[in-house]
């Protein structure tokens, strides 16, 4: 598709190889998942999710290689798509507030149209997006923000699947009863802190230049 654009082969997709891959990878990774463990252990502790237990070793193996496969897959696509296409497309020919804008809505809609649309599922969608495009623009390639896509996803995998149906997971849980609706929004208020975390830690990680 990138050399039927004019495209440059995976570069296009933001996938350079470089000597800062691994690492970029590994830090995203490490951020991501920190925070969506952060999330869940806070929607056990005030009610939001109720643990049931864990599924045998071999349904808990079969599961954890799908979701490794299913959200690697995945979130590099989504990534090479909603950003690396658009800031090797745009990022030369109009300021890059709005090249971020719109790698962001993408993100968003794409989210959104996976998640199912509400203003909050919009809102955490924009927020979150906020510290993919960041990450990918200030390293020149794909992953350091897959990194964090892939770690997040992970951490979400282990409780829903693939699939986003509880159940599907390794951890067993239910609903519980969350005691304010405040509690809908924290993964919100969490990616908010995220993002600050990126920006502040955003130089230990490797630069393509440019």
């Amino acid at each position: 598709m990138a050399k039927i654009f004019n495209g440059d082969g995976l570069t296009s997709y933001g996938v350079v190889f470089f000597k800062g891959s691994i690492r970029n990878l590994t830090y995203g990774f490490a951020t991501g998942a920190t925070f969506w463990v952060i999330l869940f252990g806070m929607y056990f502790f005030l009610g939001k999710l109720e643990f049931l237990g864990v599924k045998s070793i071999e349904e808990s193996i079969f599961t954890f290689l799908i979701i490794l496969f299913g959200f690697s897959t995945g979130s590099l696509i989504n990534d090479m798509i909603t950003r690396g296409l658009v800031f090797y497309h745009f990022k030369d020919r109009i300021p890059i507030p709005a090249v971020f804008s719109i790698a962001i809505l993408l993100y968003a809609f794409d989210d959104v149209w996976y998640a199912g649309f509400s203003l909050q599922n919009t809102i955490f969608s924009i927020v979150l997006g906020l510290s993919l495009t960041y990450a990918f623009y200030k390293t020149n390639s794909i992953w350091a923000n897959t990194g964090i896509h892939f770690g997040l996803n992970t951490i979400y995998g282990l409780f829903y699947g693939v699939s986003g149906n509880i159940g599907d997971g390794i951890l067993l849980i239910e609903e519980g009863t969350a005691p304010s609706v405040w509690v809908q929004w924290f993964s919100t208020i969490l990616s908010a802190i995220m993002f600050i975390v990126v920006i502040m830690t955003i130089r230990f990680y490797k630069k393509v230049p440019n």
